[in-house]
């Protein structure tokens, strides 16, 4: 069970991955809200896709609860840690039922699960977290296997797309959107590092991408740029994917693109806004995180704001790095 968002899913997956990887005869069904189905559908690790749609109440609740307990499960995973996905888990029928641990689960999930994962630090990435799962199971976490599916269509459009646009270079990748309000970066600084990419990248095409709603932003970049490609609102999720395959490096906001991006090893600069880039950034190293303007000590109160940090984030891997250590690195690579 991990219904969405997209990029949650994308990290969610190298537990299916491992899963699978050690296990190849077992059957693997995903519980996914339809956003991030693309997700999972004709994933080689996923046999089977349960689509729980939002806004369908009870009624739809009931359906897909029935349709898990069709398939028999040996075994439920809540990778959500929320009450609906630990209820679904719980009701599927599977006599194992496995849960995030009682202090990083949300809404009293726990209570709905039989076994959960050993306690980490609070801060620790999620790829990290999910991981624990594998632990639980007995099965070991490397190799870390972050594959993602392949639709042969979206493939297919992109080789065209960039056939044609870019004459078959590899572009870099400007994805303008975010999730949240609070997520997203200002206009003005798109239109900024336009101006930066222009002048340091004047020979590499670049591709804006972006959902319906990043339209009006896109066709003001590409207006100032008209050698820019603007596709922001005009890519499925699976074309978007096929387009990140293909591209030397995406500059993105905290957003399911981000996540996909690192997943596939494709370097990523990551413009953070709220969130814990130690938490939640791009997973793997050889990505760069962008969160405000100036290095600055983090609180001593938790409560207090979060640190505004500018460095590489190479160290990822090793979440009891603290903010200080990454920072001087930062410096000694500068």
């Amino acid at each position: 069970m991990r219904l969405g968002a997209i990029g949650d899913v994308v990290n969610a997956l190298v537990v299916a991955n491992g899963i699978k990887h050690y296990l190849p005869d077992a059957t693997i069904g995903w519980a996914v809200h339809p956003l991030s189905r693309p997700l999972v559908d004709g994933h080689p690790a996923v046999d089977r896709v349960h689509v729980w749609a939002k806004g369908t109440g009870l009624a739809g609740f009931r359906a897909v609860v029935q349709e898990v307990q069709r398939e028999g499960y040996d075994l439920a995973i809540d990778l959500q840690r929320l009450q609906k996905s630990a209820l679904l888990a719980r009701l599927s029928g599977a006599p194992r039922v496995l849960g995030f641990d009682r202090k990083r689960a949300k809404e009293q999930s726990w209570l709905w699960t039989r076994e959960r994962i050993t306690p980490g630090h609070p801060r620790e990435h999620m790829v990290l977290q999910y991981q624990r799962f594998l632990d639980l199971l007995g099965l070991p976490r490397t190799p870390l296997i972050r594959e993602l599916p392949s639709d042969p269509a979206s493939e297919a459009w992109a080789a065209e797309f960039l056939s044609g646009a870019c004459a078959g270079a590899a572009p870099i990748l400007l994805n303008i959107g975010a999730s949240k309000p609070e997520k997203q970066w200002p206009g003005d600084s798109f239109r900024d590092l336009e101006l930066g990419l222009q002048n340091g990248f004047p020979s590499i095409p670049i591709v804006i991408t972006g959902g319906p709603s990043d339209v009006e932003l896109g066709q003001l970049l590409h207006g100032a740029v008209p050698t820019w490609h603007q596709l922001a609102g005009e890519t499925s999720l699976t074309q978007l994917l096929s387009l990140i395959r293909r591209s030397r490096g995406v500059i993105t906001g905290d957003t399911g693109a981000m996540h996909m991006a690192a997943a596939l090893g494709v370097p990523t600069v990551a413009l953070f806004g709220p969130s814990d880039p130690i938490r939640t950034g791009p997973f793997g190293e050889g990505h760069v995180v962008l969160q405000g303007n100036i290095p600055v000590e983090p609180p001593k109160d938790p409560a207090a704001p979060r640190p505004r940090i500018r460095c590489p984030i190479s160290e990822i891997l090793a979440p009891e790095v603290s903010i200080q250590a990454q920072l001087a690195f930062a410096r000694d690579q500068n």
